[in-house]
């Protein structure tokens, strides 16, 4: 309770701060400008948005057929489907990842069998697959990109650069080291058993994550004028950052937090194409899934309401036949 408090008031001031810094960037912005811009998005750019945004969090599926694999529980693909899409979905808009795509996860799983403790460990590994893609990107990015982002005047040098890249492939070399020496071997923490992966098993979670974040990005790639490799380079970068600070901070969507570091790390972009650009983001990566995801939610809620009240309802025919 006292943690939940914590996080939350911690959340609360963080987003408060965003908010700030948000306003103070935007300051002097031309609105008039950026609607323009919004009533100008080509069409064909939409679309592809809209068609990336769908293939994203098809990948993100892959998550939670790859963890119920890892436990050994077989559940229909359709069911994962939409477990991993409605508790994403939640998690994205609303933050607080266990207790709202937690819950969503475990009331779509307990149906078929699963216990909590399985739920969790659906969530752990799913997360790690997340973790596990970022960090391959960041580090190869850092790599690859020639100067990162300059965000609030902080520039980080070439060597320092090179260094952490070096470090964060390193930290992902071991990890798939002590899986192939432990060989699938389960790992035991506080009394916990933690089912680990085959190191073919991590190079492929390896790929869900890098897929879902380089398509993820994409969204946002296409909805931006003049776009060229070199752009799709830095707007990798600037995304990286931005969910992972969106995430560290448990901001409901990135709100504030995401806008606030992308228009500061892009200012190469048009500033009226850049804010239209997020603000379409925004619904079509977050807000159509986010309806979306609480119809079909809803429709397996309801739909779990009307069978305990059917059943009933056949066993009283079947008696009164009797």
């Amino acid at each position: 309770m006292i943690r939940t408090l914590i996080v939350t008031t911690l959340t609360v001031a963080v987003l408060a701060v965003a908010g700030m810094a948000l306003r103070e960037i935007l300051a002097g912005t031309d609105w008039d400008t950026v609607r323009a811009a919004l009533h100008a998005m080509p069409v064909p750019a939409l679309a592809a948005a809209l068609a990336l945004s769908a293939a994203s969090y098809g990948v993100l599926t892959g998550y939670d057929v790859l963890s119920l694999r890892l436990i050994g529980r077989h559940v229909p693909y359709p069911i994962a489907a939409i477990a991993s899409f409605t508790s994403y979905i939640f998690s994205h808009n609303l933050g607080f990842a266990v207790l709202t795509g937690g819950s969503a996860r475990y009331r779509i799983y307990r149906r078929h069998g699963l216990s909590a403790s399985e739920v969790g460990q659906i969530m752990l590994t799913a997360g790690i697959t997340f973790w596990l893609g970022a960090l391959l990107l960041l580090g190869v990015a850092l790599l690859i990109v020639p100067t990162v982002p300059t965000i609030g005047g902080w520039v980080v040098s070439p060597a320092v650069q090179s260094a952490v890249a070096v470090a964060i492939l390193a930290v992902l070399g071991g990890y798939l080291l002590l899986l192939a020496r432990r060989g699938g071997a389960p790992l035991c923490l506080f009394g916990w058993r933690l089912p680990l992966p085959g190191w073919r098993v991590a190079l492929l979670q390896l790929a869900l994550g890098v897929i879902d974040l380089l398509v993820a990005a994409g969204v946002l790639f296409v909805l931006l004028p003049a776009a060229s490799l070199e752009l799709y380079q830095s707007l990798l970068v600037s995304y990286l950052i931005a969910i992972i600070a969106s995430l560290v901070v448990h901001a409901p969507g990135g709100l504030g937090v995401f806008e606030a570091i992308m228009l500061v790390a892009l200012p190469q972009v048009d500033r009226a194409a850049l804010l239209a650009a997020l603000l379409i983001f925004r619904v079509v990566y977050y807000l159509i899934p986010l309806a979306i995801g609480l119809l079909l939610f809803v429709s397996l809620e309801a739909a779990a309401l009307r069978r305990p009240r059917e059943r009933r309802r056949a066993t009283t025919e079947r008696t009164d036949r009797a």
